[in-house]
């Protein structure tokens, strides 16, 4: 095993620097909330440790509880008193806002070319042109979208698909907002749909408040499986090879196999009646998931091994995310996960072994994970705080 270990911190790092961008984020950008269509969590670019503090923003009156999302050097987030910011990634200046009227933001946006598209808790869906924050177009759904919105390509051009808590998934033209096709499930939707691409075609996963990981033709709306789980979830799948993985609101970390529809491999928690509300970032052989047991774990993805738990001091609702990091005075570079918790702490682990590399307590509690670009990390907590680190010198 410890040479297996050593194996993947000298492989894994290369191997993270090549992904294609369907499956791990570019360098530059964070474009929706998992980084990628599949999910994985995991970033292209790199970071050098230990960070440091690039700047903060403070917005008073109000609460942070999504993911940013980063393209073309701008931080792009919702707050919960209904105001979507436009951020600068170098100064934190506010480069436009734009206010809606009785809702809030709760869900990660999606950008691409010169449209972020988000979904407020009254179930509107808003597109805005990149530079100027005007309105592009709206399409409405009769229940909170939770979830961002995942941004895909097809011939016709990019297409958005967008998940509802009126247990709808809709997929839209980007450029229009016009529906293509509409697909219901029994029960809410609350995670961001991901993709996976197959000989067959381009399968999307929705893993549903109604007990079922979903699988549907992203090109028709079909539903191709429905493999049933525990119970209900509304943490994003992420998808490596033709596995997906994902844990539930009974506490049972899953990984299933979506061309056989059934189930690879799943463990229970270690503590009875947690839940896991974090998605997971795929790395190193690894699904790395926050859990509300106050820990961050580490599962094989061939056969559910927990090969490491790292104890938190708050509940970890967070999603992590992965980027290789190079350690100071030259260290070799490895593969490490970023992730936060309910007491306000932010936490830099060596995916491997699940070790501390830095952290911070910036105060505040996280309910939404960092996105990483361009050598900065970005998260925004519940008191109105938007944190900026970047790589040290």
């Amino acid at each position: 095993m410890m040479l297996l270990v050593l194996l993947l911190a000298v492989i894994s790092p290369l191997l993270a620097a090549a992904s294609d961008p369907f499956s791990a984020a570019p360098q530059d950008a964070w474009p929706m909330a998992r980084g990628c269509p599949a999910g994985t969590g995991r970033s292209s670019g790199s970071l050098r440790l230990p960070l440091a503090e690039s700047w903060r923003r403070e917005f008073d009156g109000t609460a942070f509880g999504a993911v940013p999302v980063i393209a073309a050097g701008t931080v792009y987030l919702g707050d919960l008193d209904g105001t979507f910011h436009a951020i600068d990634l170098d100064t934190g200046d506010e480069r436009w806002a734009f206010q809606v009227k009785d809702a809030g933001f709760p869900s990660a946006a999606a950008v691409r070319n010169d449209h972020v598209v988000v979904g407020d808790d009254l179930g509107i869906v808003r597109a805005f042109d990149t530079t100027t924050g005007s309105l592009r177009w709206t399409y409405e759904t009769d229940g909170e979208i939770s979830g961002g919105p995942t941004i895909i390509d097809h011939d016709g051009g990019p297409r958005v698909l967008v998940g509802s808590q009126d247990a709808s998934l809709a997929c839209l033209q980007l450029a229009t907002g016009e529906r293509i096709w509409h697909h219901s499930i029994a029960d809410q939707i609350r995670c961001s749909p991901t993709v996976a691409r197959t000989d067959a075609g381009d399968r999307v996963f929705l893993a549903g408040c109604d007990g079922k990981l979903h699988v549907i033709d992203a090109a028709t709306g079909n539903e191709r499986a429905a493999v049933p789980i525990d119970g209900p979830t509304g943490t994003t799948p992420a998808v490596v090879g033709h596995r997906v993985f994902f844990g539930t609101e009974g506490g049972v970390f899953y990984a299933i196999d979506f061309v056989a529809a059934d189930t690879a491999w799943h463990v229970a928690a270690v503590a009875a009646g947690q839940s896991y509300r974090s998605s997971a970032a795929a790395v190193a052989g690894l699904a790395i998931v926050g859990f509300r047991g106050k820990a961050i774990e580490a599962f094989a993805l061939d056969d559910g091994t927990r090969v490491w738990r790292k104890p938190m001091r708050g509940r970890v609702e967070t999603s992590p995310v992965a980027i290789v990091a190079e350690g100071p005075d030259g260290a070799p570079a490895r593969d490490v996960v970023i992730a936060a918790d309910a007491s306000g702490t932010i936490v830099v682990l060596d995916a491997v072994t699940g070790d501390t590399a830095w952290d911070v307590t910036a105060g505040g509690r996280f309910d939404a994970g960092p996105a990483v670009a361009s050598g900065r990390v970005v998260i925004a907590s519940d008191d109105g705080t938007v944190w900026c680190f970047r790589s040290g010198d």
